[in-house]
Order: C-alpha cells, then structure tokens, then sequence
C-alpha cells in the first residue's frame, strides 16, 4: 500500500516537472533561414539499408562536397544483377502462379460446361415429351368438346319433340 502510494506521488512528481521544464534550445545556426528554402540540412545522418528479397544494400551517407567512396553507380553492379534476378524470379513464379490458376479455372469452366450441356438436353427432351401430351390432351378435349355439343344438340331437339308430343297428346 505505502509502495504504491510512493510509487503514484513519484509518478506524478516527474510528470508535472516535465511538463514545466523548458524545451530544448535549437541553436540559431541550425535553423533554417527562409533565404535557404531549397536546402535542407540534415542534423544526424545514418546509412541507409535497403533490403528487396534476401538482398541487403547498404547504401552510407554521403556529405555535399564529400568524395564518394568508389567510383561509379551508387548501387553495385553486382547488386543490380541481383536484384534483377530477384524480380525475374518474381514474375516467373507470378506468372506461374497465374498459369495454374487460369487452367484450374479453365477446367471448372469445362465441368461446367459439361453439366450446362446435360441439363440443356434433359430440358430439351422434357420440353419434347410435354409438347406431344399437349397435343393429345388437346385432340381428346376437341374430341370431348364435339360429343358434347352434339350430346346437347340430340338431348335438345328430342327434349323438344317429346314437348311437342306430349303437347299434342295433352289436346
């Protein structure tokens, strides 16, 4: 308890001292005047390490004015063959990688296809087989349609003649 007590006043202590502590004075000749904006200064510098695939270039800073530490490109010879059989490799296995794609995606296009194509001709047979029952339902419904008129009709004129008869009887 007393340990967190001590713990959480020196805490505090060190956060209000840092926050009325003056910044750090930047020297004047360090600043950048506004005659100089296209120059930059650089305060610290550090070498630079560029690293593409298991290649690592290290590239130091160099000085305005300073000599350069061999003669030439900036980046080896030697390192721009690398790198360039590095992104070689690259593409190669890209393009490979889209070469097996492409043709698992050409096969199921295939398969597909193949499937697509039974059911066509099992919908086209289908569509065959309901166009013939079309037609005998239609034949045999005329053919109801007919009998049934001419029912009627019969059941019409001898329902009349027997109106008739009985009419002439009942006289």
């Amino acid at each position: 308890m007393i340990k967190n007590i001590f713990l959480s006043l020196f805490l505090s202590f060190t956060l209000i001292v840092n926050s009325f502590a003056q910044g750090p004075i930047i020297p004047k000749s360090l600043l950048i005047s506004s005659d100089k904006q296209e120059e930059s200064m650089v305060i610290q510098h550090k070498d630079v390490k560029i690293t593409v695939g298991d290649l690592e270039i290290y590239a130091p800073f160099i000085y305005e004015g300073e000599v350069a530490p061999k003669q030439g490109y900036l980046i080896g010879i030697r390192d721009t063959i690398r790198m360039k059989d590095i992104v070689t490799g690259c593409e190669s296995s890209c393009d490979t990688l889209i070469g097996v794609i492409k043709s698992e995606y050409d096969d199921k296009l295939l398969s597909c296809q193949k499937d697509c194509d039974k059911r066509i001709s099992i919908i086209t047979i289908k569509n065959d087989q309901l166009k013939t029952d079309f037609e005998k339902v239609s034949k045999e419904l005329k053919s109801e349609k007919n009998s049934k008129i001419l029912w009627a009709v019969i059941s019409g004129i001898s329902g009349a003649g027997i109106g008739i008869l009985v009419y002439q009887i009942a006289k």
